[in-house]
């Protein structure tokens, strides 16, 4: 040996060997080293080398696996919230020689029936999947290292990085570990906390605002063994107008002459004490536990609102069966047993969300778990200022913001506990004297003379159809009545007119149901507009600095404007829902066997109140206000809240018009829309046009009078919005044929129209006519050409 090498080897000999962990030869050497777990599923914790075991003693058992973030990553742009739950996955573990394996059960196809061999049919004609595989350490109790599972991305957080273009990230597993205190288990689930951390190349730019270092990106992610319930729990077939989310699986056991899709309502378990169609204590409440971290007053506002169901389950007889409390200093959250109300922090306003732990085979809501954003509760406080900025009693203004905000919280805070009882949206119920605290409500503002009046901006507790969906989906009757009590709430509810319209017809610019609309008021939504039109005339013409906060600088009364000069922008959303509009129900009785177009006379009323939107006068700022929109100070920069102009830092009044102008014409013009107004034209020609709807839209801006003074820029600017979207829509894949020929020849005759105008306008005029006939011409054999190459976009409006 080389001398070198012999005094290596030395060196080497009488190093410290403290950090060498020698693996346990058993597993009774392991546990008695470890930090130990015991509950649903055991776990030990080795110290030394940062091993978790799990003891394999549930074998064959089915049960659910969860991952959710206890810890999120603070942007509502990115999605993964504090509290955020995973997919639910049905699991067991079963032993295959030394091997423990971790398999995922496919759920959605089945055969309920008796017969075995029908059962193995189905269960060998699908696929299963093996999420994790360990090896089974020697000893008389069967314990296996799980590290390889849980480090690891099962909840699909890269997946959501690269979805909303923040970056391509991949999990650092040498910068990942298991969290010994998140290592828990409870008579009925087990908890593994993990810190993950994700290295990416280049951070966008929401992980970047939220993160010290977007390049390495640590969340805290938790996986849950939880335990499938007994099945005593009798599950309620799905009707589609009870307002349920719903589960479904196919099922193979189903005679011929029956659907093979089986749904069933998500609902809790809730057991009266004496069975039957009279009302009884319950056998144990359905009890919602609130995050203590909420401060007040927004604390007792979450209380308040989220015990509005108390009614509806007594109402539908159960007397004290739901319950909202406080969650207690000596319980943990994390506990599968403690349906919970999270108050989270985000960077940035963002949705709130309801969600449930449920099983799969059944819908049985095992855990409620409502999620609740802490920014919006400003939102609601920033429209109210500027509602409130003409008021002479600052104190009542003040008190009167506070209390909008409040009103919102106990609303929202219903909301939510809603969805995690199994109610759908009901984005209809707004139509019905807002039956419903499933939809989402618009502040109510009105005019009291002068004056803007904001002392009811939301209703109080639940409506008529949450007593309705609570009754039909958790009501308990006796076997001989179940059947025909289900059905005479039905026939009550449908009696009384209230409407049901969820998610699928409700959210896209194209929805084609009149009434289902997001953030809107009133059983009529284009009367509504005409007078929601009117309290935003006041609201900025009262506008002022009273909208700031306290020590706030004057430039950030730009921000406080924006809520106000958009405060019709849901509303315009609704009143075009009649332009190709419909009407139908959800009912499996004659009320749900047909549909059918607005009436004519309804369509066409809705056409003139948009139209009256991108007149001037409508979109102008008057010039007192305009000066006092100061630009931002110091530090104060610009935010997503703020209006981008074309300006600089100078306030830009025509790009505001130009903002809210594209978006009621986008309303008006998208292509499902237009596709169903050529359709129901061509089947009742009483019925409003494609050609109608353009020549009146056309007529009403660039063919219509040529203002003078500031209103000119407005109508120059608002033509170019017309001409783009006209063009936007011509060029789009989803107009159909028929629409696209109306629109080349209506783009066509505008260009007839524009050289006539260059021939008899001024200069000025003039040159304003040119280069829309210009860009027309060009757009319509290249797409990607624009009158405005680059929009201006809208400042977000949801969630409010």
């Amino acid at each position: 040996m080389k001398p070198s090498t012999l005094t290596l080897a030395i060196a080497l000999a009488i190093l410290p060997v403290a950090n060498v962990i020698a693996a346990p030869d058993d597993s009774a050497t392991l546990i008695k080293t470890s930090q130990v777990s015991q509950g649903f599923i055991n776990l030990f914790y080795e110290k030394q080398s940062g091993e978790l075991y799990l003891e394999a003693n549930r074998l064959n058992q089915p049960f659910l696996l969860l991952t959710s973030l206890p810890h999120g990553v603070g942007s509502n742009d990115v999605g993964l919230d504090r509290g955020q739950l995973g997919v639910t996955r049905m699991v067991q573990f079963e032993r295959h020689g030394p091997y423990l394996i971790l398999k995922q059960l496919n759920t959605q196809y089945r055969a309920s029936t008796d017969n075995l061999a029908e059962q193995r049919a189905v269960k060998e004609a699908f696929a299963e999947s093996v999420l994790w595989r360990g090896k089974i350490l020697a000893g008389k109790r069967a314990i296996v290292s799980i590290n390889d599972l849980v480090v690891n991305d099962l909840h699909g957080i890269t997946d959501v990085l690269e979805n909303t273009k923040q970056g391509s990230y991949r999990l650092d597993k040498d910068r990942s570990l298991i969290l010994p205190k998140g290592v828990k288990s409870f008579e009925r689930n087990s908890d593994v906390d993990v810190l993950l951390t994700f290295k990416g190349a280049k951070a966008g730019a929401q992980v970047a605002q939220v993160t010290p270092d977007g390049k390495h990106l640590s969340i805290r992610m938790r996986y849950s063994f939880v335990q499938l319930p007994d099945d005593n729990y009798q599950p309620r077939a799905y009707h589609p107008m009870s307002g349920y989310l719903s589960d479904d699986y196919l099922d193979y056991g189903t005679a011929i002459n029956q659907d093979i899709v089986k749904r069933h309502l998500l609902r809790h378990r809730l057991e009266k004490v004496t069975p039957g169609d009279a009302p009884s204590e319950v056998v144990k409440p359905i009890v919602y536990y609130l995050d203590p971290g909420v401060p007040e007053p927004i604390r007792s506002a979450l209380l308040e609102g989220a015990r509005w169901w108390e009614e509806a389950f007594t109402n539908a007889g159960f007397i004290n069966g739901f319950k909202v409390e406080l969650l207690p200093e000596d319980a943990d959250p994390q506990d599968i047993r403690y349906n919970m109300i999270q108050w989270v922090h985000r960077a940035t306003r963002g949705w709130s969300y309801g969600s449930a732990i449920a099983d799969p085979r059944t819908g049985e809501i095992i855990k409620g778990h409502v999620t609740l954003g802490s920014q919006r509760v400003r939102q609601d406080h920033l429209i109210a200022r500027g509602l409130t900025a003409g008021w002479q009693d600052r104190e009542a203004a003040e008190q009167a913001a506070t209390s909008l905000s409040l009103a919102r919280i106990r609303q929202l805070a219903a909301h939510e506990v809603g969805h995690t009882l199994g109610l759908d949206h009901n984005f209809a119920a707004s139509s019905n004297g807002n039956a419903s605290v499933m939809d989402y409500p618009h502040p109510k503002a009105t005019l009291n003379g002068d004056d803007i009046d904001i002392s009811a901006p939301y209703d109080e507790g639940i409506g008529r159809w949450d007593k309705f969906t609570v009754a039909y989906g958790y009501g308990q009757y006796s076997p001989e009545h179940q059947t025909d009590q289900l059905a005479k709430l039905m026939s009550e509810v449908e009696s009384e007119g209230l409407r049901y319209i969820g998610e699928a017809d409700s959210r896209s610019k194209g929805a084609s149901h009149a009434y289902a609309s997001l953030w809107d008021n009133g059983q009529d939504p284009v009367a509504e507009l005409d007078r929601l039109a009117a309290v935003r005339e006041k609201a900025i013409e009262q506008f002022s600095s009273s909208a700031l906060l306290v020590d706030q600088p004057y430039g950030e009364l730009r921000d406080a404007f924006v809520p106000i000069y958009l405060l019709t922008r849901y509303q315009i959303s609704a009143a075009a829902k009649f332009i190709g509009g419909s009407d139908y129900h959800y009912s499996t009785s004659d009320a749900g066997r047909e549909w059918h177009y607005m009436a004519p006379e309804l369509q066409k009323g809705a056409l003139d109140s948009l139209l009256r939107t991108l007149k001037p006068s409508a979109l102008q700022i008057p010039s007192n206000l305009v000066d006092i929109l100061v630009p931002k100070s110091g530090n104060y920069g610009a935010t997503r809240e703020s209006f981008v102009g074309a300006t600089g830092v100078i306030v830009d009044p025509i790009g505001m018009a130009e903002v809210l102008s594209r978006h009621t014409c986008q309303q008006l013009l998208t292509p499902a829309r237009l596709n169903r107004v050529e359709q129901g034209y061509l089947a009742d020609k009483e019925q409003l046009s494609v050609l109608s709807l353009v020549d009146r839209l056309l007529g009403a801006t660039l063919y219509g009078d040529i203002p003078t003074g500031p209103e000119l820029g407005l109508w120059m600017r608002v033509n170019a919005v017309v001409l783009d979207e006209l063009l936007s829509s011509y060029h789009s894949d989803n107009s159909s044929p028929e629409v696209k020929a109306l629109l080349a020849d209506r783009l066509n005759y505008t260009l007839k129209q524009l050289s006539r105008k260059v021939k008899r306008s001024s200069a000025y005029e003039a040159a304003h006519f040119e280069w829309l006939r210009q860009g027309i011409e060009q757009a319509l054999v290249d797409a990607k050409v624009k009158l405005i190459p680059q929009p201006l976009p809208m400042p977000p409006g949801s969630p409010i």
